[in-house]
């Protein structure tokens, strides 16, 4: 108990965003929970209860292989079987998932505050809060849906794969530790791809040389590990891979906003209800969705090939690490077929941590202005789901430019990300070059904010 006053979050300094946090999620409970009356909670809804009947399918000995709308990957079983087992308390399944995703979202809440504070430790500086902000204020901008949808449970990991540390002791050093670190990160961003693939992408930020190869080889082992267990387990584990290739474009992706705006003029395309999506049918709908992959695919190609070719391995920074997940995470929602209200919660983890180094004097970061632009995108997709959504169904003018502004600005937040991702590796003038990081020190020396800095050694804590 002691241990735990103390800790940063308890501190005066924390105290205003904390209390921020509280009130806002109680706001989000509330509204989840039906103590306070919400514009449409049962349309928000409704995935819970589809959680709770493949719960059922899963604890009865298969996968819902049968059910279309089955599209994940083997770990998302974990997500769906805890609230069947909190609900054991009398609380109910519902009420259960709610809770899971609030317990959730206050470890993302409180791994902010560790990051801000070893920010602050090495700038000798306030603790920058940014980051937390993006965090508390982007979560009530979304609404229920925060917890009435998987997807916050999943955020936690993958931040939890960035920052988590492990720390030496009289049991082991610093060069235990900070191996044991890396293994540790790697396992639980493979662990995040198997419950909801999109963590994945972020082992492209990862440190080079042994490092890197050390957290990759983990998150490896962990995914085949983990997915061979649960299929050897329950039968059906691999089945949505079949569902995930018959989807199509559903009717708030980027790509299906040109459609859209087209169908105002009378281009031939309408909204059908298919594998748990509102999706677009119409002439050209078909070859599109499946250009979409093919454009999901030439994004990582250039970002790889950036990381492969352009990019120096002296240069990278724990900021860098998060600016490239960000960015590759971007290339992977503007170009997807699918593109939920709750795909924002991904995106608001990973801007949040860029913004954590966007302080003055602290590592810097490239993406303060699309790590903005996407948090502004977070209110606009309350009021499009549930608020709009009809008129999104129907094209109606509103519902369907409110929609298109979004994908919009998320389009150029892309581009913007990865010019600026390109350009990283420029030559920089003498007067800018970087101090040598100290020998043990998993961060580098500061330099003048936005640029990249060397950095070598250890994750260990000072």
């Amino acid at each position: 108990m002691r241990r735990l006053a103390s800790a940063p979050v308890f501190t005066t300094r924390y105290r205003r965003v904390a209390c921020w946090w509280v009130a806002t999620r109680l706001l989000l409970l509330l509204w989840s929970l039906q103590g306070l009356p919400y514009f449409s909670r049962g349309s928000v809804l409704g995935d819970v209860e589809i959680y709770k009947g493949w719960a059922s399918t899963l604890t009865a000995g298969s996968f819902p292989s049968g059910d279309s709308q089955w599209q994940y990957p083997p770990g998302a079983a974990f997500v769906m079987l805890i609230p069947k087992i909190l609900a054991k308390t009398g609380i109910g399944y519902v009420n259960s998932f709610f809770f899971f995703a609030l317990a959730a979202d206050a470890a993302v809440f409180l791994l902010l505050v560790g990051q801000a504070e070893r920010i602050a430790a090495e700038s000798r500086r306030p603790p920058h809060q940014s980051g937390l902000w993006a965090w508390v204020i982007g979560g009530v901008a979304l609404g229920p849906i925060m917890f009435m949808r998987y997807d916050v449970i999943v955020t936690a990991v993958a931040v939890a794969g960035l920052l988590a540390v492990v720390r030496a002791n009289g049991k082991r050093s610093a060069e235990q530790a900070e191996r044991r670190t890396w293994e540790l990160r790697g396992a639980l961003l493979g662990l995040g791809a198997i419950v909801k693939v999109w963590p994945a992408v972020l082992l492209l930020g990862l440190p080079p040389k042994q490092r890197g190869r050390r957290a990759l080889a983990s998150a490896v082992a962990c995914a085949v590990v983990v997915s061979g267990l649960l299929a050897a387990a329950l039968p059906g584990a691999m089945s949505f891979l079949g569902h995930q290739g018959d989807r199509g474009i559903e009717i708030e992706a980027v790509l299906a906003s040109p459609f859209m705006i087209a169908s105002w003029f009378g281009y031939p395309v309408h909204t059908v209800h298919k594998d748990g999506n509102f999706q677009l049918a119409g002439h050209g709908t078909g070859l599109v969705g499946s250009a979409a992959i093919f454009l999901t695919l030439v994004g990582f190609a250039v970002v790889l090939w950036w990381r492969v070719r352009r990019f120096r391995p002296e240069r990278w920074t724990p900021g860098l690490m998060y600016d490239i997940g960000f960015t590759t995470l971007l290339i992977m929602v503007v170009t997807s077929r699918v593109l939920s209200p709750q795909y924002l919660i991904w995106l608001m983890g990973l801007a949040a941590l860029c913004l954590a180094e966007d302080g003055p004097g602290r590592r810097g970061t490239l993406m303060g202005l699309p790590a903005r632009m996407v948090m502004g995108c977070t209110l606009i997709s309350q009021i499009e789901f549930p608020l709009l959504f009809a008129q999104v169904m129907y094209h109606g003018f509103w519902g369907t430019a409110l929609v298109a502004a979004r994908n919009l600005v998320l389009l150029a937040a892309t581009l913007i990300a990865l010019r600026k991702l390109w350009t990283a590796t420029t030559a920089e003038s003498e007067d800018t070059a970087p101090a040598p990081a100290a020998p043990g020190d998993d961060h580098p020396v500061l330099a003048p904010a936005g640029a990249l800095r060397p950095q070598s050694g250890s994750v260990q804590e000072a």
